[in-house]
């Protein structure tokens, strides 16, 4: 019997089911691995604690998820402070999940319940019916070993290697020299449980090389001669420390993976959501992009994902400080020369960098406490056989892999830190008032504080990441909805940029409460196929089915969004081989080839059919949205190219004026109403002049809605006159922020009309994607109205003329305002039919200026 995991409903169910038979709620199977003196007393089909039903051995089902575990930290013992202490190392270590007194022991024993044990289901014959098999443990490494690729081989022992000082810290290192503990789930190596060292006696790595010694004869021929000499070294006591291990398998590893042709897949996606005013999320490459790259020496991919923090205190502004100055830092470095640990270090002085450009930001707009504007950070970046990762905060990536969903971050929210000082489990830590409050973000204070995690993997089969915001992985609707739509990308019956709008819909119907965001990374390497599995009891089988996780949640779509289609092809994990997710990609079939003669004329007609109903759909849908909303669609995710802005400034057309412009005074957009135009002495029209006085002007503040009254020339215009129709204190539904408080741009020294204050131009990007660039420095002959050092707003009904140069950066046209944002306009001429204009690009921040006289050009950035 299980419960369902709905609290308000709970009500019983078959362990067969899938959904809740009352409430129709994906059914959690929670398997839990029970270790202590009684674990192995436990009698199949036992209930114990009232809860949690014997399955065989040492596998328990918890029959009611949806409650808490009973388990308290008030008398912890010390077996268990390890669990809680590695707890950022879940990727290969179990977690406590709770501590149950045995009643049929006879005595006071108590079992531990471990939750991500290397347990699988194995599937059943039939994909129409849940796996009715007991869950098994995965494979041991010993028994894969001798059938695994030399990459994957050595990938084992670096992780082996990489997990020595740590347990050796916790004294738990006895743990990785026991081959029966050491699972493996494809390229991970896994624990079952953890085992104290014995005391007085503290193994070496004398003791870990005499292991991998006997492993030796079974290694593969590329592995041989580098794992014969490691052992030797080891077992001769020459290597002190386990990073001296690493070094020397990074050597080999290097060396083998050259054999391997790579290729990685890239695809973002961000969106405001159903219930925000505004888009605080971020992400590189621009949301949309979906592209595929063949790994190179030159070629090192990088994907990054922002939720930003403050509302309408500036956290898209934050997010976009972010992005930018990662990327600035990461250009100013050639990422293929610097080692691993180099590298890992590189990746953590981006984020302090993006760190203090925000804080500097906060600083000069005098913002404290929870004023200050901040943002999450999670990028991966592709180096030949390896990922890189580093986070701050709790936007979270994920590894997918044919079995799990392995969450491979940890928050750094109040929970987490609990956990992971040994103070509390965290079911139980989770139920504090402030479990979810951040411990650190980008932009919340000094860099000396911050601590960016930063995590390597090696790469020896297939892979696929997920990069998000918590928009998605809330509510755990990653781990619910992973086989579904996340599975078929590594079956190759998936297409990432349908993934990506697939797993924004998810988001906004399921959780719907905050912006999202999410990014995926494939690596693909042709020339290597995964291992088998094969199941532990049945250790002489050769090819065994696939296994199915039982960590997850079964999987429904989420109604308005996902297909009907995709929600009858809903499996639990089948062998390697789900439904496709996406109807529109049917399965691959293997047919004898015909020759055909072509037909092409039935083709040309049911194209066109289908063009004529696309045309006819997407009117009839614009009506639609029209009639209800008064807007007309949105444009597609893919944003055109941009075209000249002209268009938009025609007479009677509107405009929205963005976000302050550089070099702009935080509390003005940095734009100066002039009551005239400058001329210049003997031109027959009127031009820009740099001798123009700004005095006089009036200064438009960000998110006033302007109308175009006037043009001059007509056939160029460098000079537009507007009226301030609306500023954003008028139609802001709550009052507006102090001036103080609205985001500004870094401030620069002035140019004093010398050139060579300009930005200077950045080297080639050694990242395989598009580098978002810095402003470019005005032409010689581009005019910019210079500032006044203390200029009055512009009150709605002003008229003035504006410098196209100026006008230009900062203009979005707004060609159907409401009538709060016409305001004095609203009795004016209506606005032209005009064709809609491009979206205007993110803000690109410009970096921080040398502290050298802005004469002197600005020096480049540190390597390394």
């Amino acid at each position: 019997m299980l419960y369902c995991s709905n609290y308000s409903c709970q009500a019983p169910n078959s362990e067969r089911s899938k959904f809740c038979q009352k409430c129709r709620t994906p059914l959690t199977k929670r398997y839990l691995w029970a270790i202590g003196p009684g674990a192995e007393s436990c009698r199949t089909d036992e209930l114990v604690a009232n809860r949690y039903l014997v399955k065989g051995g040492r596998v328990l089902l918890d029959t009611k998820p949806g409650l808490l575990p009973g388990i308290s930290t008030e008398q912890i013992p010390d077996d268990l402070l390890p669990y809680l202490r590695l707890s950022p190392y879940a990727l290969h270590v179990p977690q406590v999940y709770d501590w149950v007194r045995l009643e049929s022991a006879g005595g006071p024993e108590k079992l531990a319940l471990l939750e991500r044990s290397p347990l699988y289901l194995p599937n059943t014959p039939s994909d129409a019916d849940p796996p009715a098999s007991d869950p098994q443990l995965f494979p041991s490494l010993t028994d894969l070993w001798p059938r695994s690729s030399a990459l994957r081989q050595l990938n084992w022992l670096w992780q082996i290697a990489h997990l020595w000082q740590l347990f050796a810290t916790e004294q738990v290192v006895s743990s990785l020299l026991m081959p029966d503990l050491l699972r493996v789930e494809g390229p991970l190596v896994r624990l079952m449980e953890l085992q104290l060292d014995a005391s007085g006696i503290e193994p070496t790595l004398a003791d870990l090389g005499s292991l991998w010694q006997q492993w030796l004869p079974s290694a593969h021929a590329k592995v041989s001669p580098h794992l014969d000499a490691l052992c030797q070294d080891m077992i001769r006591r020459q290597l002190h420390a386990s990073e001296q291990v690493i070094e020397r398998l990074d050597e080999a590893l290097w060396t083998v993976a050259q054999a391997s042709s790579r290729q990685v897949s890239l695809a973002t996606r961000t969106d405001q959501g159903p219930s925000r005013q505004r888009n605080e999320d971020a992400c590189y490459p621009p949301s949309g992009t979906a592209q595929t790259l063949a790994l190179t020496p030159t070629v090192t991919p990088l994907l990054i994902v922002c939720d930003g923090i403050g509302g309408h205190q500036g956290g898209d502004v934050a997010s976009n400080l972010a992005i930018a100055a990662v990327q600035q830092h990461l250009q100013s470095s050639d990422l293929r020369r610097l080692s691993p640990l180099a590298l890992m270090q590189e990746l953590e002085a981006a984020a302090c960098a993006a760190n203090d450009l925000i804080s500097q930001r906060n600083d000069e707009e005098h913002r404290q406490d929870r004023q200050r504007m901040g943002t999450t950070l999670v990028m991966a970046l592709v180096r030949e056989h390896e990922l890189y990762l580093a986070h701050v905060g709790d936007s979270r990536a994920y590894w997918i892999t044919p079995w799990n969903c392995h969450q491979i971050t940890q928050d750094d929210d109040v929970a987490s830190r609990e956990v992971r000082m040994g103070y509390s489990f965290y079911r139980e830590a989770l139920q504090h008032a402030s479990s979810g409050s951040l411990v650190q973000a980008l932009g919340m204070g000094s860099s000396s504080l911050l601590h960016a995690n930063v995590q390597r993997f090696v790469l020896d089969d297939d892979s696929l990441f997920l990069l998000c915001s918590d928009g998605l992985s809330d509510n755990d609707r990653v781990e619910q909805y992973w086989d579904l739509e996340l599975l078929p990308v590594l079956g190759g019956r998936a297409n990432l940029e349908i993934v990506t709008q697939r797993l924004v819909d998810l988001a906004n119907s399921q959780n719907g409460h905050d912006n999202v965001t999410v990014g995926i990374v494939h690596v693909q390497l042709p020339s290597l196929s995964p291992t088998k599995l094969a199941p532990t009891q049945l250790p002489g089988v050769e090819v065994a089915p696939a296994p199915t996780a039982i960590a997850s949640t079964a999987v429904v779509s989420p109604v308005g969004s996902l297909s009907a289609q995709a929600a009858q092809a809903s499996k639990p994990l089948p062998n390697l081989s789900p439904q496709p997710s996406e109807p529109a990609l049917p399965k691959t079939q293997v047919v004898s080839p015909v020759a055909a003669k072509p037909r092409p004329l039935p083709l040309l007609l049911t194209l066109l059919a289908l063009l004529g109903a696309g045309a006819l759909g997407y009117w009839l849908m614009r009506d639609r949205l029209t009639s209800l909303t008064g807007f007309p669609p949105a444009p597609t995710l893919s944003p055109p190219a941009e075209k000249d802005p002209a268009i938009a400034l025609q007479p009677g057309a509107f405009l929205l004026i963005g976000r302050a412009a550089e070099g702009a005074p935080g509390d003005i957009s940095g734009l100066v109403l002039l009551p005239s135009p400058p001329t210049v002495e003997g031109s027959p029209t009127a031009s820009p002049s740099p001798a123009s006085p700004a005095t006089a002007g009036l200064a438009i503040d960000p998110g006033s809605v302007l109308m175009v009254l006037e043009r001059r020339p007509p056939d160029a215009p460098a000079w537009i006159k507007l009226k301030v129709c609306s500023t954003e204190q008028a139609v802001a539904p709550t009052p507006a922020a102090s001036p103080t408080s609205s985001p500004a741009a870094p401030p620069i020294a002035p140019d004093n009309g010398s050139a060579s204050s300009a930005n200077p131009t950045l080297p080639a990007s050694p990242i395989g994607l598009p580098i978002r660039e810095l402003p470019a420095p005005p032409a010689a002959d581009t005019f910019h109205t210079p500032l006044p050092e203390r200029s009055a707003i512009a009150p709605p009904g002003e008229e003035g003329w504006v410098a196209l140069s100026d006008l230009r950066p900062l203009m979005m046209p707004n060609p159907t305002p409401t009538d709060a944002q016409r305001g004095v306009c609203v009795s004016s001429s209506p606005t032209p039919d005009l064709p809609a204009p491009p979206p205007s690009p993110p803000p690109v921040v410009p970096h921080a200026e040398p502290t050298t006289p802005p004469s002197d050009p600005p020096a480049s950035p540190p390597v390394g």
